[in-house]
């Protein structure tokens, strides 16, 4: 049983927590998911704001085309038009035989017009002078006057007019206009008129009844005054409505505007209450919602909190024993795998801390066990230069000139790589110590150096200390034969910021299996001699440039090594002004 509880039960915090998040979680999307459709489904099927403003780009764009077909008519009815062609003849005309074939010729071509344009319904040539029509395919109202169209908008001798009835007299269509004047070549001065019908009353109406929604359209022309609307309650011709930016509030109407192609300002409006019923029906969704997500999160917390908050109690108290200096071992079953878990890795800890101290105590006796031989070799150094001083003096006593030099000169070598010496390595330094090394070797060894050394403020700038000794030192003891010869040069590229040393003998040379052993950077057992030094050198360029120092090995048995070293420098001028 005991096993069955532990395999099937729920005694892990993590499984207590996925379980009582997955109930709660999976309560609040069931929610989520049934209110989120019913607001999703209703947004979609009214569309609100977004489905104003597509319903509104489709009524501009209808009228922006009609405006165009107008205004097509039109220019075909001027003096340099088809039809306006025929008309300056016929004006022009003076037996009237040929004003009669013109006159028919005419009418032909206007009945064209309106035959290839099936939307097109009253097309007329106009006299102001006589008040009555000169052309026309259709019979004119009665009661017009060319002053009582709605202008909506107009350029110079072209005006275009919002919906309005038809002047035809047989005709109770809403249609859109355009009204152009014309003079011909005789003086005379007519006006064109083009109507054409058109769908927004119907439009409308049929929107506002798919959608359950009162919107109305309107016209405004360029002073914000109505010409036209679809719902005179909301506003009627004449009134002014003058908005900024293509939507917004303004009264009790949200609305959403678009500019035509001509200059007139189409204008889709909506009632608050209307646009805000189905916004307000899915923030009360959302409220109850949040008010129940909330009330399943504070009941969770409070589970959560009561779970786990005996178990913290006990870690607090052990680690305020812990940190009072008690080193003891507790044992707590908490009836939670991870807080148990903790337990034992902190009784685990405090032994290993135990152990801990101990360690440090054996390793500071060591250390001072370490100072002491520290001391003393020290003092090894110190005793080995004070004999050489007195060597030196000796040979001097004696009137011993070599070995005088050569004692003085390896007092200097082992003061430079001992770090005796205060002063900070330079090319200069480094150099000077390479050549005393070389002269030592010569006093022993049969062999030529040529040193080629550059001059130049880069002599002055700080190198890594004891690089060049190691090369050499190479070079004379594991590659020169006897009468062999060593070839230095050092240089400088001012350009590049870059100090050359090129290290060249002629002697026994490396296979290509040592060469391959000397370019590890790790260090190896088989890396005797060369290796040992080249180790070093590198671990210095590394430690002291980075990456910016290249070092450069080529050796062929029995054609000698070259080592090559690329190192940066500061001149002396930019150094001060650092």
């Amino acid at each position: 049983m005991h096993r069955l509880r532990n395999r099937f039960g729920f005694s892990s915090l993590r499984k207590r927590i996925m379980v009582l998040l997955t109930i709660g979680l999976a309560g609040c999307a069931i929610l989520m998911a049934s209110v989120s459709y019913n607001a999703i489904y209703t947004m979609q099927r009214d569309k609100i704001k977004t489905s104003m403003a597509f319903d509104l780009y489709q009524q501009t764009s209808k009228l922006n085309q009609v405006y165009d077909n107008l205004l097509q008519v039109t220019q075909q009815m001027t003096p340099v038009g088809t039809v306006g062609n025929l008309m300056e003849t016929y004006l022009a005309a003076r037996d009237t035989y040929s004003q009669r074939l013109l006159s028919r010729d005419v009418s032909y071509n206007i009945g064209l017009i309106t035959f290839s344009n099936p939307a097109m319904e009253l097309v007329m040539y106009y006299d102001p002078a006589s008040g009555n029509p000169a052309f026309s395919n259709l019979p004119l109202r009665g009661d017009f006057t060319l002053q009582a169209l709605p202008n909506v908008a107009g350029i110079g001798e072209l005006k275009y007019q919002s919906p309005h009835k038809s002047l035809c007299r047989f005709s109770d269509d809403q249609v859109v206009s355009v009204t152009r004047e014309v003079r011909f070549s005789d003086g005379r001065q007519l006006i064109v008129y083009v109507e054409s019908k058109s769908d927004i009353s119907t439009d409308m109406n049929s929107l506002t009844q798919s959608l359950n929604m009162p919107y109305a359209l309107v016209f405004t022309d360029a002073a914000g005054d109505v010409t036209y609307s679809s719902n005179s309650d909301a506003y009627a011709v004449g009134q002014r409505l003058r908005l900024s930016g293509p939507s917004g509030v303004t009264g009790d109407y949200v609305w959403n505007r678009m500019q035509g192609d001509y200059g007139y300002d189409i204008t889709l409006l909506l009632p608050v209450s209307s646009y805000n019923h189905e916004l307000y029906t899915w923030k009360n969704h959302m409220y109850w919602i949040l008010a129940i997500a909330l009330l399943m999160m504070f009941l969770l917390t409070l589970l959560l909190r009561r779970l786990i908050n005996r178990p913290f109690l006990l870690i607090e108290r052990e680690m305020r024993t812990f940190g009072k200096g008690y080193m003891g071992t507790s044992q707590y079953r908490t009836g939670i795998d991870e807080f148990d878990r903790i337990f034992d890795q902190f009784n685990i800890m405090k032994r290993q801390i135990q152990q801990l101290i101990l360690d440090v105590e054996h390793k500071e006796k060591r250390r001072h066990q370490l100072e002491i031989e520290k001391l003393a070799y020290q003092i090894n150094p110190h005793f080995l230069m004070n004999t050489l001083n007195s060597v030196r003096w000796l040979a001097v006593m004696h009137k011993q000139a070599e070995i005088e030099k050569f004692v003085s000169s390896l007092i200097i070598l082992l003061n430079y790589n001992l770090g005796k010496s205060k002063e900070s390595a330079t090319f200069k330094s480094e150099i000077e110590v390479m050549r005393t090394y070389l002269e030592l070797q010569q006093m022993r060894h049969d062999f030529e150096v040529k040193l080629d050394i550059g001059e130049g403020a880069y002599l002055d700038s700080p190198v890594a200390r004891f690089i060049l000794q190691p090369i050499v030192e190479n070079a004379v003891c594991h590659g020169l034969d006897d009468n062999g010869k060593l070839e230095i040069s050092v240089s400088a590229d001012d350009a590049a910021q870059m100090v050359r040393i090129v290290i060249r003998d002629d002697g026994k040379g490396l296979s290509q299996e040592t060469l391959a052993l000397l370019q590890r950077d790790t260090p190896d057992q088989q890396q005797t001699g060369w290796g040992i030094g080249l180790r070093y050198v590198r671990s210095m360029l590394e430690s002291f440039y980075g990456h910016q120092a290249r070092m450069g090995i080529e050796s062929m048995p029995n054609q000698g090594t070259t080592v090559t070293l690329e190192l940066p420098f500061l001149q002396q001028r930019k150094e001060r002004a650092i």
